[in-house]
């Protein structure tokens, strides 16, 4: 890892004057059209050269490459003079050559080891010609690396030892903006999904609040993708070659299937019982069957990753972790909020359930014969026998990779892929044996697969303005590495890999900020739930301490049996006895009460009923 050094660059520059010709101060623009007259199969002088370059105009000989001397104008005097390399080098990752290219550390370094979001190390310098098939660029190249090895015999040990290269590969890079016809189609699949989401909570009625159902749903589905990102991210997954607005649609679209299934096994569950039994029940039922899909999709996403295209592959990778994490926000998360959603029992949900039991069993007894397919598609059918979400998994990788493939066939493009698995292993046995001395940190094949969009695009927009694709030949690495160098690796890899310490280094209080914003955000959201709950606990609890039905005895009031009662709305009881005692009673207030016939007058007797005005004094 020790290549960012001034000895080392300037050797470089050294052999990359011999392979290409004299470049210090290199502007190919300066060179004069007129002077291109290598006809004769000479050698090319460097103003012949320097016009066959990209900049003055594509032709079919012209050439450009990649080189990290750039950064000091290929001068071996710049590079010597250079007090601190590494800032130079990670001031100018951004700067771009004549080719309009942008040399980033991922193109012209292989082996990086960074350190507080810097390039701390390399193990190699790269420096790539790109030349069209006719050029006499590449032509004076091949020449002149078979020769090179035994001019610089005595300072570098190559490999191979002949300088040629022993194999090449075809790659096809591609660029496919999305279009006008893929936004159509994001836009009516999300709109798909929206409305499936929104026709099956609106036959819910076991819930207190569905937009806050939904807003839990947008959440977890938030989480799991977010989560997915960070560990692609660190694994260094790239999944730029995907358009940004497919990756929420697959995660949705199987999110829903465990949801769906879930909320509805939830409201199978007897009504009487308690909430807590109610969701523990449910999830019981229905934890293994999303377990068992989970883990279904993932094995599909891990075959369909090794027959695809490498964008197509780490899409799938996302995928996959997405429903892991999707699984485990669903058995916590949402497991939870769910707990304080679900609405307690109600009469006239017991009522409704109870018509829906009998509704249905006359639906089985006279439409036996009906079509299942009827039932699907008025979601009258368990949740368990839908293969939504993986159908549109499947679905998207499929169309994923035709839009990679564009015109050529499918199930053709996907069967050689699965030929050339053993072929493709095959190639990078040679290479193995070949720099296996070498300790490489990282091999040339993985150096390529490393490129992200961006180098691809920019290298089509030089060679092929009006296209979107292009096919390369790429030879094997001709390596030069400096005699005595120990290449043993001494030094022991970190535990844990860079973004993690880039992690604690540089997100640490945002993490923890994110944190405690999420944990204010769900407590708001439980308060939104449970609006009004406090209120009607705390009346149940009152009601639980204090008795249901209070008596009192009105004594000293009648000798002989009550043989009638009247009441009134403001607490007043009149009573008649046998012993024709006609009493009045203040119930409400100490009891008391008050004679208003003593039993002397005969003329009052037999009473038949008595009328009691609500306001004002007892009238009898």
């Amino acid at each position: 890892m020790g290549a960012l050094n001034a000895n080392l660059l300037s050797s470089a520059l050294d052999l990359q004057n011999e392979l290409l010709g004299e470049t210090k101060n290199f502007n190919p623009r300066d060179a004069l059209r007129n002077q291109i007259k290598s006809t004769h199969g000479g050698p090319l002088s460097l103003a012949e050269r320097d016009a066959l370059h990209i900049s003055n105009g594509l032709t079919t000989r012209s050439w450009f490459f990649h080189s990290p001397l750039i950064y000091w104008q290929y001068s071996r005097d710049i590079v010597l003079a250079d007090p601190d390399i590494l800032s130079t080098i990670n001031n100018k990752k951004n700067l771009s050559n004549f080719a309009n290219t942008t040399l980033r550390h991922s193109v012209v370094f292989s082996g990086k080891r960074f350190e507080e979001r810097r390039l701390a190390a390399a193990d190699a310098i790269v420096i790539t010609l790109f030349y069209l098939k006719d050029s006499p660029v590449g032509k004076e190249w091949e020449a002149k690396a078979s020769s090179l090895p035994h001019k610089v015999a005595d300072e570098f040990d190559v490999y191979p030892p002949d300088g040629q290269s022993a194999t090449s590969q075809l790659y096809e890079f591609q660029f496919r903006p999305i279009s006008a016809q893929d936004i159509l189609s994001l836009t009516l699949a999300y709109g798909l999904a929206l409305f499936y989401l929104l026709s099956s909570l609106s036959k819910l009625r076991a819930f207190k609040s569905k937009f806050g159902l939904i807003i839990t749903i947008v959440t977890q589905i938030a989480f799991s993708i977010m989560s997915s990102f960070t560990i692609c991210a660190i694994f260094n997954f790239d999944l730029s070659r995907i358009p940004q607005a497919a990756y929420p649609l697959v995660v949705l679209s199987m999110s829903l299937e465990n949801i769906l299934r879930l909320i509805n096994a939830i409201i199978l569950t007897p009504l009487e019982d308690s909430t807590c039994n109610r969701i523990g029940d449910a999830f019981g039922q229905t934890a293994h069957t999303a377990l068992a899909s989970s883990m279904q999709n993932v094995l599909i996403l891990v075959g369909l990753s090794r027959l695809v295209s490498p964008g197509v592959s780490a899409f799938c990778v996302f995928a996959a972790v997405a429903i892991i994490f999707d699984f485990f926000y669903l058995s916590t998360f949402f497991l939870s909020v769910l707990s304080v959603d679900v609405r307690r029992m109600e009469l006239g949900d017991a009522l409704s359930k109870a018509t829906f039991r009998q509704s249905r069993l006359k639906h089985k007894a006279s439409g036996s014969t009906a079509f299942r397919s009827d039932g699907f598609f008025q979601g009258k059918l368990s949740l368990s026998t839908r293969i939504v979400g993986t159908v549109i998994m499947i679905g998207f990788v499929v169309i994923a990779q035709w839009h990679f493939f564009g015109d050529h066939h499918l199930l053709h493009r996907l069967w050689q892929c699965a030929k050339n698995l053993n072929g493709a292993q095959g190639m990078r046995n040679p290479e193995t044996s070949v720099f296996k001395d070498l300790h490489q940190a990282r091999s040339h094949s993985s150096w390529i697969r490393n490129q992200d969009h961006e180098t691809a695009k920019e290298v089509i927009r030089a060679i092929k303005p009006t296209s979107y694709s292009y096919v390369a030949r790429v030879f094997e690495p001709l390596v030069f590495v400096k005699k005595n160098s120990d290449r043993v690796p001494h030094s022991k890899e970190p535990t844990l890999l860079p973004a993690a310490y880039d992690f604690l280094h540089h997100q640490q209080k945002g993490f923890i900020l994110i944190i405690v914003a999420i944990i204010f955000a769900i407590r708001l959201l439980m308060n939104y739930l449970l609006w009004g709950e406090d209120a009607e606990l705390a009346d149940r609890e009152d009601q639980a301490e204090s008795p249901l039905i209070s008596i009192n005895s009105l004594g000293s009031g009648h000798v002989l049996d009550v043989a009638m009662l009247s009441k009134s709305k403001s607490g007043h009881i009149v009573s008649v006895s046998l012993d024709r005692v006609i009493r009045v009673w203040d119930v409400r207030g100490s009891g008391s009460s008050y004679v208003v016939a003593d039993g002397n007058h005969v003329e009052q007797f037999i009473i038949t009923g008595g009328v009691l005005e609500h306001e004002g004094p007892p009238m009898v």
